[in-house]
């Protein structure tokens, strides 16, 4: 087990995301990213929600990076204390058997969905700094609106294709 500094973890999780990477968090740590990137990227269309929606995600990204920095470092002591402490006589395995160290789910990332993910948004900023018209005529469109509607429905559709108790 590896200590992590929590001071380090606050630092990092001044950039939506990276606080969890750094803690071992890949799935939720890049959710919090492109998430924030979401809303980034959204402003223009609707600039009364984004702006709120991105400040609710930054800080409850960097309270549950700091909590979860804060349970890692007593479940650190706490298997310290099993390994080393008065209990195991001082030697590294105690007499007993070890009970099991409740540990968060670390929840992998597929690579092929984190490459895809880095593919399209190098085409997206790739797109979008070769081409500043296309941009602006996208906003001019509200694409952006229009992609978020197109998502939402997607994803509902998911949900509800998912979900066989409905």
């Amino acid at each position: 087990m590896i200590k992590k500094k929590r001071w380090l973890t606050f630092m990092l999780a001044m950039v939506p995301g990276l606080g969890h990477l750094y803690l071992g968090f890949k799935k939720q740590g890049m959710q919090f990213m492109i998430g924030a990137f979401v809303c980034i990227v959204f402003i223009p269309s609707m600039p009364t929600v984004f702006p709120f929606a991105l400040a609710a995600l930054w800080f409850y990204q960097l309270f549950d990076a700091l909590q979860k920095a804060t349970w890692n470092k007593l479940a650190f002591s706490e298997h310290e204390r099993l390994m080393y402490g008065p209990e195991g006589l001082g030697s590294p395995w105690p007499p007993f058997v070890m009970p099991p160290m409740p540990d968060y789910p670390q929840d992998d990332v597929s690579p092929a969905w984190m490459g895809g993910a880095c593919i399209i948004a190098g085409v997206l900023l790739l797109l979008i700094t070769v081409f500043p018209g296309l941009w602006y005529l996208l906003t001019e469109l509200n694409i952006g609106t229009i992609l978020l509607s197109l998502g939402l429905i997607g994803y509902g559709l998911h949900m509800l294709r998912k979900n066989t108790k409905a």
